[in-house]
């Protein structure tokens, strides 16, 4: 029997709820280079994607469980990425049609470039070199 104190916790994949499910999955496919694991239609849909450094996030229609999006803008929860070079990441994503919420910006306490984007639906997306601590 497991203990409830101890729940040996694994992960998986962070969930995003969206309006227009093929344009999300399609954006996080064709813009963040995510690829799709395993795909679901019947009764529900659902996308399990996945990048080649393990980031794994799920996508489902918003409609299909019952929620109602509101301002993505004031999301509490919202993932965050790792890239090489945030300056030539934001350029490419503006190229692809993305959008900067914030920066590039540097930390000079830290030694780092950070900012922010948004995916198509508004969820923000926290953006870091990998020189962040």
């Amino acid at each position: 029997m497991e203990d409830v104190r101890d729940p040996k916790l694994k992960p998986r994949e962070i969930v995003i709820l969206a309006e227009d499910y093929d344009a999300l999955v399609s954006w996080h496919v064709d813009v963040l280079g995510f690829r799709i694991v395993k795909q679901f239609s019947d009764g529900y849909r659902y996308a399990n994607l996945e990048t080649e450094s393990g980031i794994r996030v799920g996508i489902a229609p918003a409609k299909e469980v019952g929620v109602t999006p509101s301002d993505r803008v004031n999301n509490t929860v919202l993932l965050q990425i790792e890239v090489a070079d945030v300056r030539t990441f934001f350029e490419y994503l503006q190229e692809e049609g993305g959008a900067v919420t914030f920066g590039p910006s540097f930390d000079q306490a830290g030694g780092f470039w950070y900012g922010g984007i948004a995916d198509p639906e508004g969820n923000p997306i926290w953006v870091v070199d990998e020189n962040c601590p």
